[in-house]
């Protein structure tokens, strides 16, 4: 019985510990899927240019300043935002160009670090051939500007890595080919400081792309936070929906539209959901498992010690009595099998953990008390009717061997 009860709550304590820390490991994880936020200027673009240079126009709030990136970073959620990619768009003829920061290290406002770029929020972004090209221009050794191009892009002109190509009228030098499965396969990316250069747009971008651990929205997080009253606002403002996130991006950033790129969070919410509902029925099944099991071993147990029974009752003590004695038994064989099962469980989560993420999670302190308090109620549980079924027969008839 205390074996039985050991293993559910083993299999409790390591799903429901596994299920209560990989949130974040997850979102980390989806993170590969890109950034979940785009952040762009609320006004419309305007087209404009010289020849086959074509860039956007900067005028009114057309542009979001270079600066306001590392703000996002001070947001009331900011510590959930995990990456940045600024970038100014382009075109050369039929070619888009985009200037992008490639791997930037950013200085925060309390003086902490953070790596940012296409490279840290892309993970997933391979390059086929060559290698990642640099944000900064190297002067001293006189050759032309590094850039990526797609694979796309290298396909259709038969560009190949080392090559010098002309592009908005300046040389550069293809770096590598990128391969992303996006349209980031058909474009050119450049350090963002030369396209800004090229273009005359010094100091400016037209979208922001932000990666941040977010919660699975919810009926509440789908609701107009227009028409929340005062405490319904303050609890959406406070939870890392990506909706909220997006808001405060907005107010931190005058003149810009931050919005949730619904690919990408609602494939994040139905992963991170379905993966929580899955662990929750295997953790039910685990307990009701256990539960069936002390109801067939106490059935058989009080079955084989109904004579005892009858003993206790015969010699004057009451139902209540005889009852609290054999629950308290019990409930001591679930204690056992619970703290047993508890401990297994804790090395049993740390295991798929670092099997599954390559990370240890930390377990909730409230955790076990609240699996073995469960493996407690399980083992009573399970064996209320067959000790209820018991205390019913009478002593005298058990005695003499009528039963």
């Amino acid at each position: 019985m205390v074996l039985a009860i050991a293993m559910g709550s083993a299999v409790a304590t390591s799903m429901l510990g596994v299920m209560l820390g990989i949130g974040d490991k997850m979102n980390r994880e989806l993170r590969s899927a890109g950034a979940n936020i785009s952040v762009v200027p609320a006004a419309s673009g305007l087209t404009g240019g010289v020849g086959v240079v074509t860039a956007n126009i900067a005028g009114g709030e057309n542009f979001i300043p270079e600066a306001k990136v590392v703000a996002i970073k001070s947001i009331f959620w900011g510590l959930n935002i995990t990456g940045l990619s600024p970038s100014l768009e382009a075109h050369d003829g039929p070619l888009t160009v985009a200037g992008v920061w490639f791997n930037r290290i950013l200085t925060l406002a309390d003086g902490q670090k953070q790596l940012a770029g296409v490279k840290q929020i892309n993970p997933n972004w391979q390059v086929s051939s060559g290698k990642w090209a640099s944000d900064a221009a190297d002067v001293a050794s006189g050759m032309p500007d590094e850039v990526m191009v797609g694979f796309g892009v290298a396909k259709r002109r038969n560009w190949a890595v080392g090559q010098t190509v002309a592009i908005l009228g300046k040389p550069f030098r293809i770096a590598g080919v990128l391969s992303s499965g996006d349209e980031a396969d058909d474009q050119v990316l450049m350090p963002l400081k030369r396209l800004q250069e090229l273009t005359g747009r010094g100091a400016q971008v037209d979208r922001i792309q932000v990666a941040a651990l977010t919660k699975p929205e919810d009926d509440f997080a789908r609701k107009d936070f227009n028409r929340m009253n005062r405490e319904e606002y303050d609890r959406w403002y406070c939870t890392p929906y990506v909706t909220s996130i997006a808001k405060q991006i907005e107010e931190i950033i005058p003149g810009a539209q931050a919005r949730a790129v619904r690919r990408v969070a609602d494939a994040e919410g139905k992963i991170l959901n379905k993966i929580g509902g899955l662990m929750s029925l295997i953790t039910l099944a685990a307990l009701l498992s256990a539960g069936l099991t002390v109801w067939s071993l106490t059935a058989t147990t009080m079955m084989e010690r109904r004579a005892e029974v009858a003993v206790m009752r015969a010699i004057g003590s009451s139902k209540f009595g005889v009852g609290a004695l054999f629950g308290l038994e019990i409930a001591a064989i679930g204690l056992a099998g619970g703290v047993l099962g508890t401990l297994a469980g804790v090395f049993l989560a740390r295991f798929v953990s670092q099997s599954v993420f390559h990370d240890q999670i930390e377990i909730s302190v409230a955790l076990p008390g609240m699996i073995i308090a469960a493996a407690v109620a399980v083992a009573l549980l399970g064996a209320a009717q067959p000790l209820r079924r018991t205390l019913g027969m009478e002593p005298a008839v058990i005695l003499r061997g009528g039963v």
